[in-house]
């Protein structure tokens, strides 16, 4: 497979962070004009729902998911350049010294940035599995990064027709998730986990390790689906650093594991029903309007305000916390207590 690292490039270099992803969003509409044989449709929140093929009788579509957002902080410009990094310890694999070429991401400064691989690479891989597959839906959800608020509201029409859904969104070469906060994806002794399991080991050529997602876009999908679903790795590392980079050849072998997955799971629908027992999440909140209302930038963090709390999100490692309302006032009172207005 001959990959288009310099589309790969070019999508690494928009910058998008939660809540400010409108740029990502144009890039991915601008790109979808560009394929034939889809149909493309947006809801209020800016998800992008794309659906390629038309379907014979008793067939479902494979459908493949990302998220439009980062947690970096927007800059100028984004330069990407190409670097043979090592790939550190990440979740379980010891990747050796062995040096591969990778992207890497810098200011107009020089200054390392986030690249954003997560989940840029998983808007990639979708694109490309697009103008690959002849019968697919893809869906592109925007701000997961602080409570996956965009498939949160996802249009559950758009999964009638879905036999499994694949996420993008896993660090390394090597990830499967089979739970993500308490919902679990699909039955391990069921028929859709060995073949999956077959393709995506094939596609990245090695063996994969299946473990539990904190959060991401998948465990919405699953708990308004009735199909099996699955996330895996697509290729970034030291992700929400300044440091994060993305392997190439991690991403093309996603690639190939995603329409490895088609070759071997079809166009069948892989029921998995089963009762959703999400574990508390900082970010167990849901709202008809979830976005912030302001957002207050200081010298080291940022602070967004939500409707049931607020998130606080570090300027320079650009890690976030969510505190609600409870512990914010607890919050207050200690703040309160701490400074008076006298002292300014």
């Amino acid at each position: 497979m001959n990959m288009n690292t310099t589309k790969l490039k070019e999508l690494l270099s928009v910058p998008t962070k939660t809540y400010q992803e409108d740029k990502m969003v144009d890039y991915i509409l601008n790109e979808l004009s560009h394929i034939e044989g889809i149909e493309i449709a947006c809801d209020g929140h800016k998800n992008i729902y794309v659906t390629k093929g038309i379907l014979d009788e008793s067939e479902f579509y494979p459908m493949f998911i990302s998220h439009t957002d980062t947690v970096h902080n927007l800059v100028d410009e984004i330069i990407v350049e190409e670097e043979y990094l090592v790939r550190p310890y990440t979740f379980g694999k010891d990747f050796g010294s062995d040096q591969v070429l990778c992207l890497k991401a810098y200011t107009k400064e020089n200054k390392p940035t986030g690249i954003g691989g997560d989940d840029k690479c998983g808007i990639f891989i979708c694109l490309e599995l697009l103008k690959q597959l002849d019968k697919v839906k893809v869906a592109f959800f925007v701000s997961e990064e602080t409570g996956c608020h965009g498939s949160r509201n996802l249009d559950k029409d758009f999964l009638k027709d879905v036999g499994y859904c694949t996420q993008y969104d896993a660090p390394g070469d090597h990830l499967i998730s089979y739970s993500c906060s308490g919902t679990v994806l699909f039955d391990k002794n069921g028929e859709f986990f060995p073949l999956a399991l077959q393709a995506i080991s094939e596609g990245f050529e090695n063996e994969m390790m299946v473990q539990s997602h904190p959060y991401t876009d998948i465990m919405m999908v699953k708990q308004y689906g009735d199909f099996s679903c699955i996330n895996m790795s697509c290729g970034y590392y030291n992700m929400h650093t300044s440091n994060e980079f993305v392997c190439i050849s991690d991403v093309e072998r996603a690639i190939v594991a995603g329409k490895n997955m088609v070759d071997k799971l079809g166009l069948k629908k892989y029921e998995f029903k089963e009762e959703i027992k999400p574990q508390p999440s900082i970010f167990d909140f849901q709202d008809d309007k979830p976005f912030y209302d302001e957002v207050h930038q200081l010298s080291t963090v940022d602070v967004i305000e939500e409707k049931n709390g607020i998130i606080i999100s570090d300027l320079y490692d650009e890690n976030q916390l969510y505190i609600d309302n409870e512990d914010g006032y607890k919050l207050y009172e200690i703040l309160k207590n701490r400074y008076s207005l006298d002292e300014y």
